[in-house]
C-alpha cells in the first residue's frame, strides 16, 4: 500500500508539477507559497522503508517471498541513493527563491527527464511487492 502512495505521489509530480515548474520555479518555492515536497516524501519514505524492512524480517522464512522482497528492497535503496546523490540537492536549489543562484534551465529540464526514470523504478517496486503477495497465497 505505501509503495503504491509514493508511486502515486511521483506520478502526480511527473504529470502535474514538472511540467509546469521549469518554467514557474515558484510553484515548488514554499517561501512564494508553493508545495513543499519534503513534507510528503519524508514520511512517505520514512514509513514505507520501515515497513519494507518489517517485511523482509517477517517474511524472511518465506523462500517464494523473500527474493521479491529483497529485490524491491534494493531497487528502492538504489533509486533512494540517487535521489540523494543528485535529485535531491539540486532540488532544494530549484526551491532557493533567489534567481542568481537558480541553476540553467537545461539542468532543470534535465532533472524533469531524469525524474521519469524514479517513478518507473517505483513502479518495479510495487510489481515486486505484489508478486511476493501473490507467493504468499501458494
Amino acid at each position: 500500500m505505501l509503495s503504491a502512495v509514493a508511486l502515486g505521489g511521483g506520478l502526480y509530480e511527473t504529470a502535474l508539477i514538472d511540467r509546469s515548474w521549469p518554467r514557474m520555479p515558484e510553484i515548488i518555492q514554499p517561501q512564494r507559497g508553493g508545495i513543499n515536497r519534503a513534507m510528503f516524501w519524508a514520511p512517505v519514505h520514512t514509513t514505507f522503508e520501515i515497513t519494507l524492512l518489517v517485511a523482509l524480517w517477517l517474511a524472511w522464512s518465506a523462500t517464494a517471498v523473500r527474493p521479491w522482497i529483497i529485490a524491491a528492497l534494493a531497487v528502492h535503496v538504489a533509486t533512494r541513493v540517487w535521489s540523494f546523490a543528485y535529485f535531491i540537492p539540486l532540488a532544494i536549489k530549484f526551491q532557493n527563491v533567489d534567481a542568481a543562484s537558480q541553476p540553467s534551465e537545461e539542468k532543470k529540464h534535465q532533472w524533469v527527464k531524469l525524474s521519469r526514470w524514479r517513478v518507473l523504478l517505483g513502479c518495479a517496486v510495487l510489481l515486486m511487492l505484489a508478486t511476493a503477495i501473490v507467493n504468499t497465497a501458494g
